[in-house]
């Protein structure tokens, strides 16, 4: 089945395509003939002999010609996102471009094809949980990061591990999630490494069955959006140079996609507080394009969830709910904890949006508020997020400044969306 997804991708990069555009061309293209020199020439240098760029109808750098491998494109794209930054860089379509290594996949495809048996697609409810699992990730410090005894490194972050404390706490506390200890996985800073956080994504993939209920929640940077729009989780030992190993190194979309489709449990909630922005790498040598930040944009550029990503994650046929506000329900009645299931996918923040931390709460905005809408609704997913979203644009134009929006996302495969993280009263 993974191979027959190949035919989708270009479909989902149209999709993602058409979220971006309008914002790109309301603005007049800073990209000038000058940038496609620069990003050519840059190609020749780092020994891509065979592609370029040209000017796409909205005023970005595409990327045209022939590639040898997946690798050799996203040294392109990255080496264009260092001319003219994130959003003046076209995404990957294999329309666009030839790359051996996808024309040998799509080659042996529809014999594969022949013998793959359709999946089961889940669409019964489970019956009640019987056990819960649950990831939980905060990174604040990397291996790479910025110290005084490197100053060219990416910013730290303060609050993740202190939001992954409070959400840990939440879950054990026998008032509010009742998991047991046992049964969360809990990686901060140095112990989360790629390596780590994958093993425990196959760890829980393993143990979870039908009726169990799994929760993942990771809290860092994001890397750049890559070829496809997917904004990467940065792990503790992602690597930032060449720029490119940025996504070779992080938590990838593909990562998080196998373990949501590997899972047998029927409900699943992952919570992404994390975004790119331009201020996490300013002190990284060549990550940003000349005069530090892209074209036409500051340090407070940000790019969260997009639409694109999220039907790549869930599988884009299964999506039954994209962020449309639901009237909230009293979650404080009883025998209510094992209706809801499905997979839900939660972001911080949308395309385009940085996720914020708060001084004033010592927390990641985001988290602060969604934590307390689960405390105050009986753990309902649901309550908790339409408690969280408006709040969360209140209070960032209140601390970071009028113009600027963080709006959270959210997206499932199940009308019963919504999950209690709370045991029945």
């Amino acid at each position: 089945m993974r191979l027959i997804k190949i035919l989708t991708v270009s479909l989902l990069i149209s999709t993602f395509l058409i979220s971006v555009q309008t914002s790109v061309h309301s603005r007049q293209s800073p990209v000038d003939d000058n940038h496609i020199f620069q990003a050519n020439k840059l190609f020749r240098e780092n020994g891509i002999y065979n592609g370029f760029v040209v000017l796409d109808r909205y005023g970005r750098l595409e990327l045209k010609g022939d590639y040898n491998d997946e690798q050799e494109v996203d040294r392109a794209f990255s080496l264009a996102q260092t001319v003219v930054g994130i959003k003046w860089v076209s995404p990957v379509t294999p329309e666009n471009i030839k790359v051996k290594e996808w024309e040998k996949r799509i080659g042996s495809l529809f014999e594969r094809a022949k013998v793959l048996k359709p999946t089961v697609r889940g669409d019964l409810p489970p019956g009640p949980i019987k056990n819960k699992y649950a990831l939980i990730v905060g990174i604040g410090k990397f291996k790479y990061g910025k110290t005084s005894a490197n100053p060219r490194g990416i910013e730290p972050l303060q609050f993740t591990v202190r939001d992954a404390i409070s959400f840990n706490q939440f879950l054990i506390n026998q008032n509010f999630g009742a998991f047991r200890q046992e049964n969360i996985i809990f990686l901060t800073d140095h112990n989360a490494t790629r390596a780590n956080i994958a093993n425990a994504l196959d760890k829980i993939k393993n143990l979870a069955k039908e009726d169990d209920l799994v929760v993942v929640y990771l809290s860092s940077h994001g890397t750049p959006p890559d070829k496809y729009g997917g904004v990467f989780i940065v792990a503790y030992d992602t690597e930032v140079m060449p720029r490119e190993r940025v996504w070779h190194t992080a938590v990838s979309e593909a990562m998080l996609r196998d373990f949501i489709e590997g899972l047998q449990a029927k409900r699943l909630v992952m919570i992404l507080d994390t975004c790119y922005s331009n201020g996490a790498y300013r002190s990284v040598p060549g990550f940003l394009p000349p005069g530090g930040k892209s074209l036409g944009a500051g340090d407070d550029e940000g790019y969260g969830i997009s639409s694109a990503y999220g039907q790549r994650l869930l599988g884009s046929k299964d999506i039954v709910i994209e962020d449309i506000p639901i009237k909230t329900t009293s979650s404080k009645a009883k025998g209510t904890e094992s209706d809801g299931w499905g997979k839900v996918l939660i972001g911080a923040s949308g395309a385009g949006e940085q996720s914020w931390e708060s001084d004033k709460l010592n927390q990641s905005i985001f988290t602060y508020y969604f934590l307390d809408g689960l405390k105050r609704n009986n753990g309902s997913i649901k309550n908790a997020f339409y408690h969280a979203k408006p709040l969360v644009t209140q209070r960032v134009k209140q601390e970071k400044g009028q113009d600027i929006e963080q709006n959270p996302q959210i997206m499932a495969t199940s009308t019963e969306w919504n999950m209690h993280l709370m045991p029945k009263k």
